[in-house]
């Protein structure tokens, strides 16, 4: 309950916040690459929760709760100790993640996901149930575009069994499953698109995704520039890994082995799916996984699963190395571990308060201040002293990468425009080591322009070791 917003909810609860106070849209009024779905959730989210630590973090636990509760009676079919195991195991490995985790896009895409999959394990699907998949996977691919990939083997199986239960034909069974299930797929996305459109926002958002799209996919998860040559290497060997969460395989396997029916494989096709679901972004970071843990644990829990037959000598050494999975790999979050030691959750926090504490001694009606920074704690700051932004701008990293691509030469020249025409009170940059910095080819961290007008036009008011913060002379 302690825990407070950080990473990446920061910058998209800020984005949030202004689109609340100031009325500002997404693409027209706010430079971002993500989906319209993101920016939607986490505005209902800053709404519910008034922008609160704890309130959103009451809201990340309701939400977690629904969850698994949806878990528990997907998996009942296999028993009471598989749908309980399910459930807890899940909400343990969620919350080992930290802050930094919450309320991750990839968690939100389950809220969607999870109840789709409790549909699918049904015996028999209507077309009423069809359409409710494809709308709720419709609403998960609004907030990420490859979420939509878990569809694909449900609906394979639905139509597999419309040819074998229902004796239809293949181009009949098709109809049945796709049709239904395409209309729903589509109504979440031609509402974002409309809003989009009726907002003068659609086209500024398509040329995001032609232009920066492409660049931001050749960033890895460690930041750095894949070259083209190294790029399908690259997302071989991380796929593989499984983001460290491959020991979750053996009782998966085992709960495979246990319970070899329809229901257990479209478990196994979804964990499938879900393992390259980050290839398909490329840039393999942790939260990206959330939905392969989902499933495979899922998975996992069937190895304790009582149905349809009853314990034995070989379910009990099951659920044994269940037990040893589950004791090697759950752990307390290591921001619970610096809490009962005393230290701050993470440095960023640290970081951002102070900031915070000098906005809020010395912000006057009618400033405005600039970020220089991405995850590092400005962003928080002006959440929570409510600041307001000079630019449509609110990351800086967009300008280090791809430098001498003339899209990026063009949102330099545009952010250094909108700058000096609003001439900010306070300019605050990150400096620490662990500013997410992209490298590789093609990047630097120069941006002549905008450090002339800094020293033109500024002094420096506080120096710390891992930030400053500019005030207009």
């Amino acid at each position: 309950m302690q825990w407070p917003i950080a990473h990446d909810e920061a910058p998209l609860f800020y984005e949030a916040f202004l689109m609340r106070t100031e009325d500002r849209i997404p693409y027209r009024d706010i430079f971002d690459f993500q989906m319209p779905g993101s920016f939607a959730a986490y505005y209902a989210l800053g709404r519910l929760g008034g922008f609160s630590d704890l309130r959103i973090r009451v809201i990340d636990l309701l939400i977690l709760s629904i969850l698994l509760l949806v878990t528990y009676f997907s998996i009942q079919r296999f028993g009471k100790v598989a749908a309980w195991s399910a459930a807890i195991l899940f909400g343990l490995q969620y919350l080992q993640g930290g802050p930094s985790m919450s309320l991750q896009r990839e968690y939100l895409l389950l809220a969607f996901i999870a109840p789709a999959v409790w549909i699918a394990m049904r015996d028999d699907l209507t077309s009423r149930h069809r359409f409710m998949l494809g709308f709720l996977f419709g609403l998960s691919t609004v907030i990420k575009p490859h979420a939509a990939i878990g569809l694909i083997p449900i609906l394979l199986f639905d139509i597999t069994d419309n040819i074998q239960q229902r004796k239809l034909t293949v181009l009949k069974a098709a109809a049945a499953s796709l049709l239904p299930a395409s209309i729903g797929f589509s109504v979440p996305i031609v509402a974002v698109f409309t809003w989009l459109a009726l907002n003068n926002a659609l086209m500024p958002f398509i040329e995001i995704a032609l232009n920066y799209w492409p660049l931001y996919s050749q960033i890895n998860g460690q930041l750095v520039i894949t070259p083209k040559a190294e790029r399908i290497p690259f997302l071989l060997e991380q796929v593989w890994r499984l983001g460290g969460h491959g020991i979750w395989l053996i009782p998966a396997a085992i709960g495979l082995y246990l319970n070899q029916n329809m229901r257990t494989y479209r478990l196994a096709s979804l964990a499938l799916c879900y393992a390259i679901y980050p290839a398909l972004s490329g840039q393999f970071f942790p939260y990206h996984y959330i939905p392969f843990v989902y499933f495979i644990i899922l998975l996992a829990s069937l190895a304790v699963s009582t149905i349809p037959l009853p314990p034995s000598p070989a379910r009990q050494l099951s659920s044994i190395i269940l037990l040893v999975v589950i004791l090697i790999n759950v752990r307390p979050s290591s921001a619970f571990l610096r809490q009962i030691e005393g230290r701050p959750v993470n440095t960023s926090t640290y970081r951002a308060n102070e900031i915070a504490r000098f906005l809020e001694n010395n912000l006057k009606d009618g400033d405005k201040v600039q970020p220089l920074d991405w995850t590092g704690g400005t962003l928080l700051a002006m959440l929570e002293t409510r600041a307001h932004i000079a630019t449509s701008y609110v990351f800086d990293f967009y300008f280090y990468h791809h430098v001498s691509m003339p899209y990026i030469q063009g949102l330099r020249s545009d952010f250094m425009h909108e700058l000096q025409t609003a001439a900010p009170r306070f300019v605050i940059e990150v400096t620490s080591m662990d500013k997410p910095w992209v490298g590789g080819e093609d990047t630097s961290r120069d941006f002549p322009e905008l450090r002339n007008f800094l020293n033109e036009n500024y002094s420096i008011t506080i120096q710390q070791d891992d930030y400053l913060i500019y005030e207009r002379r």
